[in-house]
């Protein structure tokens, strides 16, 4: 049962009535982390169909208050507390799960199958787990979950103009917070981590390469000779800001040059900066310096 798949088995199962889902390309692991936003705005009152079983693991979080769980783990009823907005459990999917929709849900949803969690765990010098410790019943208030969850906000609300890269930094970044948090793994010391000046130039020839954010961070570290964590460190080291941000002002200052130097109508601009389209450049142009493309061209061509 592969990765957007589940997503949406998941939200059939708990009868949900809007669901959206990104998958975290496959490269260095054996299988791929996807990421769902699931949510049924009023309760149903009625049982939920079983959660599809799976060498997996769920990573829910929520997205609003849900004050009454009504649950059975392997067909017994157990005391599921309820959890407030920000608050995330972790769901081992070779148990049964039914519920009962008592009360209206919104999820962002992890799924990290057992294959990939290996396989990030063998490439972050980790140990491998076979279970987290960690009860669905209680939830937990994990700060890292959180914000990696809610950084998915603005990619839920456009879709169509999602940074990849970004994406799959937020599901690696979570994958591995997991392993260490609650699988009880351990990871190398980073150090100090900074890029050689090769490495530097490499990892951004190739963010540079595909300016829609389409290269996996995973295989821009393995370029650098490095893991996915240790990337990620040293990249903000040295550059002083995340890839997938780096790579947003790579594509902003592209814009701005040929709107400046060209002649060109503003989609065709924005497309060959990597945006989806003229209103998605538009947007993130006036987020970054308070006009439009056009205004902005206006004024340094006066």
């Amino acid at each position: 049962m592969a990765n957007r798949g589940y997503g949406q088995q998941l939200a059939d199962a708990l009868h949900a009535t809007d669901t959206r889902s990104f998958v975290a390309r496959r490269s260095l692991t054996k299988a791929a982390i996807a990421v769902t936003e699931i949510r049924r705005d009023v309760p149903e009152h009625n049982l939920t169909s079983p959660v599809p079983y799976d060498d997996a693991f769920i990573v829910a979080l929520n997205m609003r208050d849900w004050p009454k769980r009504v649950l059975w783990i392997d067909n017994k009823p157990v005391a599921a507390l309820p959890l407030a907005a920000g608050a995330a459990a972790i769901f081992d999917l070779r148990r049964k799960y039914i519920g009962y929709g008592a009360s209206a849900f919104h999820l962002v949803t992890f799924y990290l199958p057992r294959p990939a969690l290996a396989s990030f765990a063998e490439i972050e010098g980790m140990r491998p787990t076979d279970d987290f410790g960690h009860d669905p019943c209680i939830g937990v208030d994990d700060r890292t979950i959180r914000e990696l969850g809610l950084g998915l906000n603005e990619a839920f609300a456009r879709p169509a103009e999602a940074n990849t890269l970004f994406v799959d930094h937020v599901a690696t970044a979570l994958a591995a917070h997991v392993l260490s948090t609650y699988g009880m793994g351990w990871r190398r010391p980073l150090g100090q981590y900074r890029l050689s000046p090769w490495q530097e130039r490499r990892a951004k020839e190739l963010l540079a390469s595909r300016l829609d954010g389409g290269l996996p961070l995973a295989l821009i570290a393995n370029e650098c000779g490095l893991t996915i964590s240790a990337f990620r460190t040293a990249f903000a080291a040295t550059v002083g800001e995340p890839p997938h941000r780096w790579l947003l002002e790579h594509r902003i200052e592209k814009a701005m040059r040929l709107l400046r130097h060209s002649g060109h109508p503003l989609d065709d601009i924005a497309v060959e900066c990597g945006f989806v389209d003229a209103r998605h450049l538009t947007r993130v142009l006036g987020q970054r310096i308070g006009i439009s493309p056009q205004d902005w061209r206006r004024v340094v061509l006066s």
